[in-house]
């Protein structure tokens, strides 16, 4: 019994064995540089070489036509109701179509103009500061070259910046107000 037992161990194990061979040898991974280079920018970058640009080039998709988001923005009256189509869309769509805005990027320049007219509005309703600043955050992060170098935005660029400064110093003073209220409290309770 124990050289039959044997006899299928060895057999199983023999059949693994070859079931397990590799078919190619193993390839070595491309060697990666030790230290990666970067830019020297506000926000840093990692160096691509070439090859990899044209291949990033030929991977990205290609936006064919206005999106639902494009032409809402293009065509809203209501910013209360263009605010509430974007809180409805998920985080990396919106994150696409703000990337999408700018002419270099598949946009255009009403799409632009449009959206900025939108975040000035979206500051004045008073409502979603945080969502406001977020959008704001995200359009500035992706658009920053191309408003640069657009000389007919820089007033409703500075427009959008009074209307933030105007109600990021009013928010920090009902937050001043706040802990010196908690501080009166606490003081008395003592």
């Amino acid at each position: 019994r124990e050289s039959s037992a044997q006899a299928v161990v060895s057999t199983q194990s023999t059949g693994i064995k070859k079931r397990n061979k590799p078919k190619a040898p193993p390839t070595a991974p491309k060697a990666a540089p030790f230290f990666l280079q970067t830019t020297k920018e506000l926000v840093p970058k990692f160096v691509v070489e070439e090859k990899e640009k044209e291949e990033e080039r030929s991977t990205k998709p290609l936006r064919v036509g206005e999106s639902d988001f494009q032409t809402q923005l293009l065509q809203y009256e209501d910013a209360r109701a263009l605010l509430k189509y974007m809180k409805d869309m998920a985080t990396p769509t919106i994150d696409l179509e703000l990337q999408s805005l700018s002419p270099m990027d598949g946009g255009s320049h009403d799409l632009v103009m449009r959206f900025l007219e939108f975040l000035i509005t979206a500051h004045t309703l008073k409502t979603s500061f945080d969502l406001a600043q977020a959008y704001t955050n995200v359009f500035l992060k992706y658009n920053r070259r191309y408003l640069m170098e657009e000389g007919s935005l820089r007033e409703k660029l500075s427009t959008l910046r009074d209307l933030h400064k105007d109600q990021w110093t009013k928010l920090q003073r009902k937050c001043q107000e706040v802990v010196c209220v908690t501080n009166f409290l606490k003081n008395v309770a003592l």
